[in-house]
């Protein structure tokens, strides 16, 4: 062979090793570079059964009670499984390496197929509560004042985790998640912090679908889940709790819910919500084991089950026909509606609890007798996610022909974007909501003005008393009648500031007056008094008064106002 012909096959030769050489580190899957309290990822897959060299660098880093731990993970992306941890030999031996640089030589095998990598760090204190907040501290502790500048400047290059394997091609993560979740009914993944998402979907026929879903929680509550809705029935048939699920990886509050259910025909209402804090983009404890699937997924079981999906169509049935919702601080809304023939109501009502009473809560009233047909009582309410001081009360009801008035009244925090502690779930419905349970009802349900509702037995009215008022209207009785006096108020410590009496101005006696101890709380401040129930007075002419002194009376107030605010006075009805 000649000279110049052997030289150009060894140049041709090397440059296919070289190569090769760079095709298969352009191949490699790595994962790291990754602050604690996120997640860095990569995906491969492999065409057959594969031998696969894991190596890298993970850590664990220690200062007083504080530790960081830096680790990574292979996910199978078709079953959602864990193929390799690198915690898990720790484990296994019962026993932790030495702090510091922990490194990764391993080699798997794998069969064919698409993974994902991912790589961690988180900081745990005493209380083993794993915080990402907490690195800047641990940092500045473990390496010196200049630590962050150190981890990112030189740490960050040694803590990662690569897999190399012959004939992996390397995917796109994100992509590889996107085309799993993409035949389904639905998907909300990647879910972050304070996050709402509803998708409905409608079957023809009864159906099994799949649902696989993410979140947080603990014995107490759950924060991050999702739950299904009929429509058409108006009441949850699926939700995501805590006895339900089981542990997803990570911190001890990552849960997860994989489970086959069967559901009639109908139309259906997918909701996930998430808290404030740790979500796919900031974990606040370790992450979960498949991070991306932080949310909700549903598929339909099997083709037959597909077939079955058609266009989404929300029944009229899950129309509200009353709906106060998205109260904000010191607000009273009020909506009328008259009944002509006896219905069954679906009421929701989103509201906080108080130190002994709710103080942001719904309620409904006859809107001639002000009696209450229904209220938000804590005993029948659950909490709605968030803070513990968040509740809601989901009930069917059944009233009579008859007009009513939903009422909603807020103090003056915590209420609709304007939180003062953890918001609830359903914060799009912090107030009262009302549906027909039955969609052939809506058409015997009218509103009205409820601030304009004068009642066609009201004698006398004399409401939305203002300070320093004294106020008196006459009226004539020609035989002996039932009357219900609905009275507001002010007292306290068994005194009366604001309120009524009637005069018989035949004999000029008084023959009822609105007194502390015939009187109730009225909502509000402890001092807001009421009284409603029925009299029976004999034929004669007779004289109504009202008074207030200088404070706390209709718009106002020096203190939360009463529940029926606009009826401040004294009203007197033929009952």
């Amino acid at each position: 062979m000649k000279p110049f012909t052997r030289a150009i096959i060894t140049s041709f030769a090397l440059a296919l090793i070289i190569s090769i050489g760079n095709n298969t580190m352009a191949q490699k899957a790595q994962a790291g570079d990754v602050y604690p309290g996120y997640v860095a990822a990569d995906a491969f897959t492999l065409s057959s059964t594969s031998k696969v060299k894991i190596s890298g660098t993970g850590g664990i880093f220690s200062e007083d009670w504080r530790q960081l731990v830096f680790y990574g993970w292979i996910l199978n992306s078709d079953t959602r499984q864990v193929a390799w941890h690198m915690l898990d030999g720790f484990r296994d031996d019962r026993r932790r390496p030495d702090y510091g640089l922990i490194e990764i030589d391993e080699e798997i095998e794998l069969p064919a197929g698409t993974y994902e990598l991912y790589y961690t760090g988180m900081v745990q204190n005493r209380n083993n509560d794993w915080r990402g907040d907490g690195f800047r501290d641990v940092m500045d502790n473990i390496f010196g004042s200049r630590g962050r500048d150190r981890f990112r400047g030189s740490l960050t290059d040694e803590l990662f985790i690569t897999a190399l394997a012959p004939g992996m091609t390397r995917k796109d993560p994100k992509q590889v998640v996107d085309d799993y979740v993409g035949g389904a009914i639905m998907s909300a993944i990647r879910i972050g912090d304070e996050e709402s998402f509803e998708q409905g979907f409608t079957i023809n026929a009864e159906t099994s679908i799949r649902v696989y879903a993410i979140g947080e929680g603990t014995r107490e509550s759950v924060y991050d889940y999702v739950w299904i809705y009929d429509l058409e029935k108006n009441k949850r048939v699926w939700e995501m709790d805590y006895r339900s699920t089981d542990f997803a990886g990570g911190g001890d509050k990552n849960i997860v819910a994989d489970e086959k259910i069967t559901l009639p025909a109908g139309s259906y209402m997918v909701s996930y919500n998430s808290d404030d804090s740790h979500s796919y983009r900031e974990w606040n404890v370790f992450p979960p084991d498949d991070p991306q699937m932080w949310g909700v997924t549903i598929w339909p079981e099997t083709d037959a089950d597909a077939r079955n999906l058609v266009p989404f169509k929300k029944p009229e049935a899950a129309e509200p026909v009353v709906e106060l919702v998205n109260v904000r601080d010191d607000e009273d809304v009020a909506q009328g509606f008259t009944l002509t023939k006896k219905t069954d109501l679906r009421v929701l009502s989103v509201g906080e609890e108080g130190s002994s009473r709710f103080v942001d809560s719904g309620w409904i009233v006859d809107a001639n007798t002000r009696q209450t047909v229904w209220d938000m009582e804590l005993a029948r309410t659950e909490h709605a996610g968030g803070a513990n001081k968040n509740r809601m009360a989901d009930e069917v009801i059944t009233l009579e022909p008859g007009q009513y008035i939903a009422y909603y009244s807020t103090d003056d925090s915590h209420s609709y974007r304007d939180w003062n502690a953890a918001r609830p779930h359903m914060q799009n419905r912090w107030g009262i909501t009302i549906w027909a349970t039955n969609s052939n009802d809506r058409k015997s349900i009218e509103l009205f003005d409820a601030n304009e509702f004068k009642s066609a037995k009201a004698i006398v009215e004399i409401t939305r008393v203002r300070d320093d008022e004294y106020l008196k209207e006459s009226f004539t009785l020609n035989e002996d009648t039932r009357l219900r006096i609905l009275a507001l108020g002010e007292g306290t410590d068994g005194r009366m500031y604001d309120y009524g009496w009637i005069k018989n101005m035949d004999t000029g006696r008084v023959v009822w007056e609105m007194t502390y101890r015939n009187s109730d709380y009225a909502g509000g401040a402890d001092k807001n008094r009421e009284y409603n129930d029925v009299i029976i007075l004999p034929a004669g002419n007779y004289r109504v008064y009202y008074e207030t002194d200088g404070s706390h009376s209709y718009r106002d107030w020096n203190a939360s106002p009463p529940r029926d605010a606009e009826r401040y006075g004294i009203s007197l009805l033929i009952e």
